[in-house]
């Protein structure tokens, strides 16, 4: 599990309380102050804004389903059945257009996320397959836009493919990435 301060935690709390009723775009650093009743010195002292937030939080979610997994398909099903659990933060989070300002920013919190934890070694599925290509970087974009315009889909369509289609399709992805990486010497 990712090892973060109470005070981190509770402006992520907040954050993931405010996305229930508000959306990103809309929300203030002042209003995340509020919530958690601390000064906007306390939030400046852990986070430059509210994006960096958002990738703290979205960080240390993913980083916890995964770690909370029993195996490399549980990482998954973890990861998508807490979006299926929490539709009101998804919508809040996303717009409902991909020319949206958010979308470029959840590509590159998506994308850094997953190159970090390259850097740091972790040995989950999707991480390993970023290490097959010569250019992790450029890789970790690609599936972090794949990924963001999946989820932006799957929310436009008002979740109506069930988890357990969307599960299945991203084995099948994972699986044929690994598999054409590994065939072509990437």
């Amino acid at each position: 599990m990712t090892e973060i301060t109470r005070t981190e935690r509770d402006f992520q709390r907040a954050l993931l309380h405010l996305l229930a009723d508000h959306t990103f775009l809309s929300l203030s650093v002042e209003q995340i102050c509020q919530e958690t009743m601390m000064h906007r010195s306390s939030f400046y002292r852990y986070f430059d804004d509210k994006y960096d937030l958002l990738k703290h939080t979205v960080n240390t979610k993913i980083t916890n389903l995964i770690d909370e997994s029993d195996s490399s398909e549980d990482e998954l099903e973890n990861v998508v059945d807490y979006l299926c659990s929490h539709k009101d933060i998804m919508r809040n989070l996303g717009t409902s257009h991909s020319n949206s300002s958010l979308y470029p920013t959840m590509v590159t919190i998506l994308a850094d996320i997953m190159l970090t934890r390259y850097e740091n070694g972790v040995n989950d599925r999707l991480i390993k397959t970023i290490g097959t290509f010569d250019n992790p970087e450029t890789t970790a974009y690609m599936l972090s836009a794949s990924i963001v315009g999946a989820f932006y889909w799957w929310r436009n369509q008002n979740y109506e493919t069930s988890k357990k289609t969307i599960i299945k399709q991203a084995n099948k992805f994972i699986e044929w990435l690994t598999t054409k990486s590994n065939l072509n010497g990437d």
